[in-house]
């Protein structure tokens, strides 16, 4: 008899819940399928009904994260009106985006690594697109937006040159009050170009 694909909800999500705190929390290696079991209060066969394997569990614990960070993205950066708004909201996701990032990476191959970080900046880009159709609809106090550029090719210029920004050893070694001043000039220059 064929086994019922499980799609979501229940012990499902509570398990995909677990594996992802432990991943951040340990890394990938450190972390075992029994870790997780114990965690959630399962058995191995309850595991493999759900699952193939601990890294199929592992690919949905990232995909659920860049989901939820994506909506946080969204809701937070549709409260911006300016760009120090979007300075003030930016710095702190990012951050806490690298930071969760920080903690699985240890045990990753670079390429696993560099593949995290691109969706990190990725998943933002789509808050931002939508900030930009609200400005470029007249629903903020902010002046007009470069015409002829989609919202989503500006979004991902924006966020993608931020991030660049944010990793640059000049960026590091400026104080916070100057961080913030290198950004809204960056977001100025790219959002008034002509």
């Amino acid at each position: 008899m064929a086994r019922k694909a499980v799609l979501s909800g229940g012990k499902r999500d509570e398990i995909i819940a677990a594996a992802a705190e432990l991943f951040f929390e340990k890394g990938y290696e450190a972390v075992s399928v029994r870790m997780i079991l114990d965690k959630v209060g399962g058995e191995t066969g309850m595991f493999y009904h759900y699952f193939r394997s601990k890294e199929q569990l592992f690919d949905l614990a990232v995909e659920r994260f860049f989901r939820d960070f994506s909506e946080k993205c969204r809701e937070m950066i549709s409260r911006c009106e300016r760009p120090e708004d979007f300075i003030e909201v930016f710095l702190p996701l990012y951050a806490k985006g690298m930071q969760q990032f920080g903690m699985v990476r240890g045990s990753m191959h670079w390429s696993i690594q560099y593949a995290m970080h691109a969706l990190t900046v990725e998943s933002m880009v789509p808050a931002v697109a939508e900030r930009l159709a609200a400005i470029r609809n007249g629903q903020t106090q902010e002046p007009g937006l470069p015409e002829g550029i989609p919202d989503d090719i500006l979004a991902a210029q924006l966020v993608q040159g931020i991030s660049a920004t944010l990793h640059s050893e000049s960026f590091e070694a400026m104080s916070p009050e100057e961080q913030k001043d290198c950004l809204r000039s960056y977001i100025r220059s790219v959002l008034k170009a002509e």
